[in-house]
């Protein structure tokens, strides 16, 4: 009897020891996780200020190069120095600006629409775009609808234009939604358009950009020889993509001092004259600043929108993760 009894108590104890075990590896397991997530949390807060510190540094060197060269913005200046890199605590941070005036704005797609009596009419921004279309391979059939469909996923009606897209065609998707009729937040909405494939968005996506302005202005001392596309259709095609990758190749090297003094090089098509003052720049205001911050395991993403207005930076967007990039 007294065999028995001990026999118990000894089960038993074995099972509350097993109990006990079993909940101390639980609360070993537990805590293992959530010092791995602590820890996961803290290093993206010191990369995300890490990145913040780099955007600031960012401003500062557009600052600086305003300072220095106020009426020019140029490649070779200090802010397109490629492959910043910087070590830091633990990690390092990696980072480029680039120009935002490189690229086709496409919330300007509509400027100089005033009314619905002007739709009748393709704008000249419109022109362009379905242009840069052709130029990296459409017909022009294609090129006409997809032009037509982002005027119309941003114009602020809802009557679709000839060739356009508005709300009854994306209602008639299998996943259904509706347009924006407004400017563009960001480049990737340009996916969501009728008739915009990711074949087309993968090729479109280094010559196009979302600026929350409506205004189209290209900056001829950034541009470069990869830009070619965008600036012969700037011109309409009146100038090839020859000539326009020897425009960039016999640029000076701190760019040009005006408009004006490009028209004097005899390197824009003849009868420009107006294009040119349009839509040329010398001088940029809108940038891009790509971050990348690793500390430890962890990586951080980050690309910031700065305006630059005479020397004061304002940030006026940021993205973190995965992003598209202005350049190739």
């Amino acid at each position: 009897m007294r065999s028995r009894q001990r026999g118990a108590a000894l089960l038993v104890v074995l099972l509350i020891l097993a109990l006990m075990v079993t909940i101390a590896a639980v609360i070993t397991e537990r805590t293992g996780k959530a010092f791995l997530r602590t820890e996961s949390h803290l290093s993206r807060q010191q990369a995300k200020w890490y990145a913040l510190g780099a955007e600031t540094l960012s401003g500062q060197i557009l600052q600086r190069d305003a300072r220095n060269m106020p009426g020019r913005t140029f490649a070779g200046q200090n802010w397109s120095q490629p492959g910043m890199r910087f070590p830091v605590d633990g990690g390092e941070i990696t980072g480029q600006i680039t120009d935002a005036r490189t690229c086709f704005n496409v919330n300007a797609i509509n400027q100089g629409v005033d009314n619905e009596s002007t739709l009748v009419k393709t704008p000249y921004p419109a022109q362009v775009f379905r242009l840069l279309l052709k130029n990296l391979g459409e017909e022009t059939d294609r090129a006409e609808k997809i032009t037509a469909a982002v005027r119309d996923w941003i114009d602020a009606d809802n009557y679709p234009s000839a060739n356009g897209a508005e709300d009854e065609v994306y209602a008639a998707l299998p996943v259904p939604y509706r347009t924006a009729n407004q400017r563009m937040s960001e480049i990737s909405e340009l996916r969501s358009v009728y008739g915009v494939d990711s074949d087309l968005y993968r090729r479109l996506l280094p010559y196009v950009c979302a600026l929350p302005v409506d205004a189209m202005s290209i900056n001829i001392n950034t541009l470069t020889e990869f830009d070619a596309p965008l600036l012969s259709a700037v011109f309409l095609n009146e100038m090839t993509m020859s000539q326009a990758k020897a425009l960039v190749q016999q640029r000076p090297r701190m760019g040009w001092a005006s408009i004006e003094v490009l028209q004097q090089t005899g390197l824009l098509p003849p009868n420009s004259k107006n294009t040119a003052q349009r839509v040329l720049a010398v001088k940029s205001e809108w940038f891009f600043v790509k971050l990348q911050v690793r500390v430890g395991d962890s990586d951080f993403h980050q690309r910031s929108l700065l305006h630059l207005s005479g020397q004061k930076v304002q940030i006026v967007q940021r993205q973190y993760g995965g992003y598209r990039t202005v350049n190739p």
